[in-house]
């Protein structure tokens, strides 16, 4: 299944309820399953991006789905990006030719 990156960012109401984290987290992690992706890991970050999740969702609706039912609470807003293995795109750079 394709691998999906999400960088997030708290908003101002995702700061001020940070003592919620463990528990919105765990409810995040159940309503990507419910949707149809998996949560396959997720961090904190130190610096421009609060935090990074890294879905693996059969396609890129189940994926939006996931992030929107998220952003929808408030608590935190997405930059997401497909990511591709190396050896997936070592291949695709040598089938188009490219030296």
């Amino acid at each position: 299944m394709p691998i999906f990156v999400a960088l997030g960012k708290l908003t101002t109401e995702g700061a001020a309820y940070m003592r919620d984290l463990s528990l919105r987290h765990k409810h995040a992690v159940a309503s990507a399953e419910r949707l149809g992706g998996k949560l396959v890991a997720s961090y904190a970050l130190m610096g421009h991006y609060d935090f990074l999740a890294i879905l693996d969702c059969p396609n890129e609706k189940i994926a939006m789905k996931i992030l929107a039912k998220e952003a929808s609470h408030g608590n935190v807003r997405y930059e997401t990006m497909t990511a591709v293995p190396i050896e997936e795109f070592a291949k695709l750079v040598e089938d188009a030719g490219i030296h």
